[in-house]
């Protein structure tokens, strides 16, 4: 990982390119969290809470 932080550090097209792929890294993961829990609840039904009054 040490290669990659210097480039990222130095700037330039090689920063620019390292650092639009993290982003698109994080937003894939956010992505494919809220996709499985989309799905998890779809599954399961509705969200049903208690009501302890």
């Amino acid at each position: 990982m040490a290669p990659v932080a210097g480039v990222v550090a130095h700037g330039g097209v090689g920063g620019a390119i390292v650092e639009g792929l993290v982003f698109l890294t994080v937003v894939a993961v956010l992505v494919a969290v809220w996709l499985r829990e989309r799905r998890a609840g779809h599954e399961e039904g509705p969200a049903r809470f208690r009501n302890d009054e």
